[in-house]
């Protein structure tokens, strides 16, 4: 009998623990059905005190918050044109020797690769034949001159020296201007320092991105042997949609990531550009963003990012407190209490900007007590009455 008795005891407790956990879960499907009792207008819907407990229902009034609504955008990393520069000679030669690798920094002026050619050493000895020649036509020019204002003189001996001096400073000027662009020094040459060697020069300070030749190796004229970049106004280039123009000005925040990188962390900057010319095949335009510097951050690099539009407080309600029945917005409020009886009204509304706490109350009907609006609970009133208007769902 003791053993019965443990089985009846045990098989109670069994069944009260069942049927618990299935008033729990059928808590709101239970309102429904108690007030699909009583007729209540289309909107409109009673619960009792303890009903309303049941469900959490809080209340409470509209509040001010400031909603930030990012505007979503994709890009890359990019840099002004003038802060990349690609290493090239203007003249052919032999790679002598490569003083830097990718990824050295290297400071302005710096000497890059050293070239070796005959033909430089051709050039040198050109111009100093040249050089010469305008010093003898220059002093033939002088002695012309004084003969002639002697009257011993022929004029045409004056012109013809005028016209070969003019000639030959041409041509030695244009030679000075050639080597200048390789990187050797006219003023050297003429004091009879001939250099058998170019040297290619950091143009500004930056990281060395590339190279693309080794030593021993015969380049062309404008081959690129290395790259140079300075990252100092290194910026994102961003694609923003038509539809978000006006939303967008100088200054605005913008936090990105790189989708390249596993877990990557949120980069922040701030919007430096707002282009002006629609790509009519996109229908977007070009935003521009400076950041700090990050290691992690090269050209190149797809980004996604977030510019966030001015915030300004406005009228809100907590996202709890929303729902949305066939296209629109609807909150709950208090209207009456009757003894044990709760009544509630759902009314509409226009929603403004939306975050992911709060939505933005532009225009609602009118209501007569704006402190009792259901904060909580909004989704468990429009079951009950979703139930009660429409009857059980099988």
């Amino acid at each position: 009998m003791k053993d019965l008795s443990k089985i009846a005891v045990l098989g109670f407790a069994v069944i009260s623990l069942t049927a618990c956990k299935e008033n729990q879960n059928d808590s709101a499907e239970i309102m429904a059905e108690n007030a699909q009792e009583e007729h209540h207008e289309e909107g409109h819907i009673s619960l009792t005190q303890s009903q309303a407990e049941d469900a959490g229902l809080a209340y409470g009034t509209f509040a001010q918050e400031e909603i930030k609504v990012p505007i979503e955008a994709n890009g890359s990393i990019e840099l002004p044109p003038n802060n990349m520069a690609s290493i090239s000679s203007l003249l052919n030669g032999f790679v002598v020797k490569i003083n830097f690798l990718e990824g050295d920094v290297v400071k302005k002026g710096q000497v890059l690769v050293e070239l070796k050619d005959p033909a430089y050493v051709k050039m040198q000895q050109e111009y100093l034949s040249v050089y010469g020649r305008l010093n003898y036509l220059e002093q033939e020019l002088e002695r012309q001159q004084i003969l002639n204002d002697a009257d011993v003189g022929a004029k045409k001996n004056l012109q013809q020296a005028q016209s070969e001096f003019s000639a030959k400073k041409s041509e030695l000027a244009v030679l000075k201007e050639q080597l200048n662009y390789a990187g050797i020094s006219a003023s050297a040459i003429e004091k009879g320092k001939i250099q058998n060697r170019v040297y290619l020069r950091a143009p500004f300070g930056g990281t060395v991105t590339s190279v693309s030749a080794h030593n021993g190796q015969k380049v062309m004229s404008g081959q690129e042997i290395m790259q140079v970049i300075n990252r100092e106004h290194m910026h994102l280039e961003l694609q923003l949609f038509q539809k978000d123009i006006p939303k967008v000005k100088k200054g605005q925040k913008v936090q990105f990531t790189i989708p390249a990188f596993e877990e990557s962390p949120v980069f922040e900057g701030e919007v430096s550009l707002v282009g002006r010319n629609l790509d009519m095949d996109s229908k977007t335009i070009r935003v521009h963003a400076h950041f700090e510097e990050n290691d992690w951050l090269i050209p190149g690099l797809y980004t996604e990012a977030r510019i966030m539009q001015d915030s300004k407080k406005t009228r809100v309600l907590p996202t709890s407190a929303i729902v949305s029945d066939k296209g629109t917005s609807y909150f709950f409020v208090k209207t009456e209490t009757e003894g044990d009886e709760i009544n509630y009204e759902k009314v509409a509304f226009e929603p403004g900007i939306k975050s992911d706490d709060y939505v933005q109350i532009k225009k609602y009907d009118k209501i007569q007590d704006t402190t009792a609006i259901v904060l909580n609970g909004a989704f468990t009133l429009k079951a009950v009455m979703n139930k009660s208007e429409g009857g059980h769902e099988d």
